[in-house]
């Protein structure tokens, strides 16, 4: 996790998942915990178009522009790519690096690509499959496959059947990463802002009739995280192991 939370903070960031060298879910902090390593990254697969997912993606591109010899590709819902050209890349904001080509290249230095729910997308020596989330955008998630092994990213989302059914059919799922933003006497708030408490939280989990599986908690507004922690304890739901509270740079095994 380049990035673990619902916002930034001294000491936690937006997010940003590293799924290999070349490979990373959302950009919400890339260029801090990569430093020059950044260079690196190819290919960026993007959930939504929200600020805090797409935040150092503009950074990245001007970072590295001149020593870059092959295009960066951005992965996203026809919606989300859209949104990012039209208030990012549009040459008020930022340049449209999408229309530059790259230095002493034949290739434009940006490249939109956009995705199909449920379609296997092979990059960087990872499998990366976008299901339908459940936001006030269009949004997904993705099914990360390395080894025969897959884990889950929800991203942000409200309740929807596809993490449990998906989840319970597929026992090769070994990590559940699951968004949680708001603590539960702010239901109200996460309804209308498509997000999850606590609460809605142990509902994925008791709908999930597996014992093998990790859940790991992502996206915790800063301001909330001890709150939301308590009322995790107060659940039962730390206390087996099998719920793990995220941070920048923890290294999710599956």
């Amino acid at each position: 996790m380049l990035g673990a939370f619902g916002g930034k903070s001294k000491t936690g960031s937006t997010t940003s998942l590293l799924v290999s060298d070349s490979v990373v879910i959302d950009g919400g902090n890339i260029m801090q915990p990569l430093d020059n390593a950044a260079k690196e990254i190819d290919h960026i697969f993007l959930t939504h178009c929200h600020m805090d997912h797409i935040v150092d993606i503009p950074f990245l591109i001007d970072a590295f522009f001149a020593s870059r010899t092959k295009p960066l590709t951005i992965y996203g819902l026809p919606h989300t790519l859209k949104a990012l050209k039209k208030y990012i890349l549009n040459w008020d904001i930022w340049p449209d690096f999408n229309e530059i080509m790259l230095m002493n290249q034949s290739d434009k230095s940006v490249l939109l690509k956009e995705i199909e729910f449920d379609k296997v997308y092979d990059e960087g020596g990872v499998k990366l499959t976008p299901f339908e989330t459940a936001h006030t955008v269009p949004s997904c998630g993705f099914i990360i496959e390395k080894d025969n092994k897959k884990a889950m990213f929800t991203s942000d989302t409200y309740l929807t059947e596809n993490i449990w059914d998906t989840v319970n059919k597929d026992k090769n799922i070994k990590a559940l990463i699951l968004e949680c933003s708001f603590t539960s006497d702010m239901e109200q708030l996460a309804i209308n802002s498509k997000h999850l408490t606590p609460v809605m939280v142990k509902t994925v989990i008791d709908k999930i009739y597996r014992d093998d599986l990790k859940v790991y908690i992502n996206h915790m507004k800063p301001d909330f995280v001890d709150r939301l922690k308590k009322e995790f304890e107060d659940l039962g739901l730390l206390n087996d192991g099998h719920l793990i509270l995220l941070d920048d740079g923890y290294e999710i095994e599956f």
